[in-house]
């Protein structure tokens, strides 16, 4: 059977440098474009988002998405949790590009933005995740002392991808326990531009860190 993926844990588009949502006007809008109920938690504490923000950071939920939108002054995450297809990405997309196009940008700068994808597998090899992975990621005779047995491992792996684009690719055993035959993965495409995405450009974006993810642990999974 091979490598089968368990939970898409969550999708996330990270926007750097920028903070989205500022005020109550710009909320009103976003929440008119989006048409969903808001809610808005800090330190804590839940709040109703249908009147105001009450502090420039925070995290503001679509409870029915399943989407949630963490804001700073420097930074904003959008993500959705446990999407169960890529359908579910074009809905992120456009919650993402209605919080960019609602929000003023004349004071903030983007340095950076980038995409993220984690999920868990399971795999049939018999062997416990730290074995399975050390086996794919390293050659048979890797060694570093005599008498040391090789047993185990995990990795981090980066791709550079044209002149601005990098994936990053973290994969361990899940919660990394010992005797896990399960695996997580993280996908990161970072994309070095000072600018922010277009809507259709997130979207494009999301579906291909979405399969890059599974392309990469069918590879890995063949290895062995």
């Amino acid at each position: 059977m091979g490598a089968s993926i368990q939970d898409v844990l969550k999708v996330n588009l990270v926007l750097v440098g920028v903070g989205l949502l500022n005020d109550t006007e710009e909320l009103n809008a976003f929440r008119r474009a989006v048409d969903a109920e808001l809610s808005f938690s800090v330190g804590g504490l839940t709040l109703d988002a249908q009147q105001n923000i009450p502090e420039p950071s925070g995290i503001l939920t679509l409870h029915r998405d399943r989407i949630n939108l963490e804001r700073s002054l420097s930074r904003t995450t959008i993500g959705r949790e446990y999407p169960s297809s890529p359908e579910d990405l074009n809905r992120l997309a456009e919650v993402a590009g209605q919080a960019i196009e609602s929000t003023s940008l004349a004071d903030q700068r983007a340095r950076a933005f980038g995409y993220n994808i984690e999920l868990v597998y399971d795999q049939d090899s018999g062997k416990s995740a730290f074995q399975y992975l050390a086996q794919r990621l390293f050659p048979a005779d890797f060694s570093v002392n005599d008498g040391w047995g090789f047993i185990g491992g995990s990795g981090k792996l980066v791709f550079e991808d044209g002149e601005r684009r990098y994936w990053g690719i973290t994969i361990e055993p899940r919660f990394n326990a010992q005797d896990a035959t399960r695996v997580f993965l993280n996908l990161n495409l970072h994309v070095n531009e000072q600018r922010l995405p277009r809507k259709s450009e997130v979207e494009s974006h999301l579906h291909d860190v979405w399969r890059q993810a599974r392309a990469f642990v069918e590879l890995l999974d063949k290895r062995g």
